[in-house]
């Protein structure tokens, strides 16, 4: 019995990234979002949130996130770059570090006084940590991490 269907592969022979997995990595870069917000936003709102809630320290730890979308842009077999292959065999490292760094400067900054716990902050927390046990429990993201399709020269 195998355990994925023909339509869970790609035109490479590997398995299709999965939507949630794509949009797991699309939320771990928010703090890109938010960095940008008040200089494409003319609502007052939105540009008083990005400035309250935005942290270079946490704008940095989206850095694994934005690496791992790189792989997921360049996971094609003309991919000659031993680095974009590495990148994509650390994938789900790359994705909890991202979370638990996350996490830990939140937590860090309430605890230094820094910046307020709030439900924001609690609403972030709340989510990495249902993103940090579906990407250690699922078997589907473990095995799209260890395929990458084979180099075509």
């Amino acid at each position: 019995m195998t355990k994925y269907s023909f339509e869970d592969y790609n035109e490479y022979n590997v398995l299709k990234i999965p939507l949630n997995l794509i949009f797991v990595n699309l939320y771990l870069l928010k703090h890109f979002l938010i960095f940008v917000l008040p200089m494409i936003s003319t609502i007052p709102i939105l540009v008083k949130f990005a400035h309250e809630q935005f942290s270079l320290v946490l704008l940095l730890s989206s850095i694994p996130a934005t690496l791992v979308i790189v792989g997921m842009l360049r996971r094609v077999p003309k991919t000659r770059s031993g680095i974009i292959r590495l990148i994509w065999r650390k994938g789900r490292f790359l994705l909890l570090s991202n979370l638990v760094l996350e996490i830990g400067f939140i937590v860090w900054y309430a605890v230094l006084g820094i910046k307020k716990f709030n439900e924001v902050s609690l609403m972030f927390v709340y989510i990495n940590m249902v993103l940090i046990i579906f990407i250690v429990k699922s078997q589907r993201v473990r095995d799209v991490f260890t395929e990458f399709p084979e180099k075509k020269w």
